[in-house]
């Protein structure tokens, strides 16, 4: 086994173990170095596993923190308001007469002034 990999064995087991257990900073980041130069050089994330000694895939999520996040960055939103399509009316009278197009204000003008 690689020295390294020894000694970061021995000092990951020395950190008591359980749900939400907090891993010192630098020994995470030295794991998170040692696992990635063993990725580089075709090691799977089992094999790495098992030479750290863990039984869970703490390691590959501590390495897969450190890229950077594809999509999750917040994008820049600009609201506008919906224009709603401009609608004409045609208004007929009884005995024929017929104004049009009109937009539904002139429209309600038209028919106040009308009485």
């Amino acid at each position: 086994m690689d020295p390294e990999a020894a000694g970061l064995r021995r000092e990951l087991a020395r950190v008591a173990r359980g749900r939400g257990t907090r891993y010192p900073a630098e020994l995470r980041e030295r794991v998170v170095a040692w696992a990635l130069s063993r990725r580089r050089a075709g090691a799977s994330w089992r094999s790495i596993k098992a030479e750290l000694g863990q039984k869970f895939d703490t390691v590959r999520q501590w390495c897969a923190g450190t890229a950077p996040k594809k999509g999750r960055a917040l994008a820049l939103v600009r609201v506008v308001p919906e224009h709603a399509p401009e609608r004409h009316v045609s208004v007929v009278s009884p005995s024929g007469f017929r104004v049009e197009p009109l937009s539904l204000t002139e429209a309600a003008a038209l028919l106040r002034e009308l009485g």
